[in-house]
């Protein structure tokens, strides 16, 4: 079996930018044209609150990215490996990893959540030179639940789930 989840990460860098267009146009219109002055009168918001608060949403949007750990995630089990590739979509921290472990030595794997259930991780281990050994842990957060239930299926045929 072979997926990634380029379609969400696509999705999310799209929504950020599309996000950050409309924050920056607003307090453009905002500070260009007299339009806010209806608006405060309208609502009575003056106009430093309406900007801090589509600034604030554009941030929490990106913060959660950040938080979850936002992740390309790769995976591929068709030839005499697995293979799970994966790096995070913030501009922060975009280190690339790959993981290759044969299926004869895969030893299991981990999930783990975090953070109030916004971040969500697998960890693959591997028998080698008679240890069991440890990789990074990948962020699952952008994984639909099909596509983490048929994870967890193609891996349970190699390995069991470890706790």
């Amino acid at each position: 079996m072979k997926f990634d989840n380029s379609y969400a990460v696509i999705r999310v860098q799209m929504q950020k930018r599309l996000l950050a267009v409309v924050v920056v146009t607003l307090i453009a219109i905002y500070f260009t044209t007299s339009i806010w002055w209806y608006v405060e009168s309208w609502i009575g918001v003056p106009k430093i609150v309406g900007i801090l608060f589509f600034v604030s949403i554009f941030f929490i949007f990106y913060i959660y990215h950040i938080v979850a750990a936002s992740s390309f995630i790769l995976y591929n089990d068709e030839e005499g490996k697995i293979i799970l590739r994966f790096y995070q979509i913030n501009m922060f921290k975009s280190s690339k990893n790959s993981v290759e472990i044969p299926k004869s030595e895969f030893e299991g794997y981990s999930l783990k959540s975090g953070l109030m259930g916004i971040r969500k991780s697998i960890t693959l281990y591997r028998k080698y030179q008679g240890k069991t050994v440890k990789y990074p842990p990948a962020s699952i957060s952008l994984l639909t639940e099909a596509e983490l239930n048929k994870l967890q299926k193609s891996l349970r045929e190699y390995g069991p789930l470890l706790t």
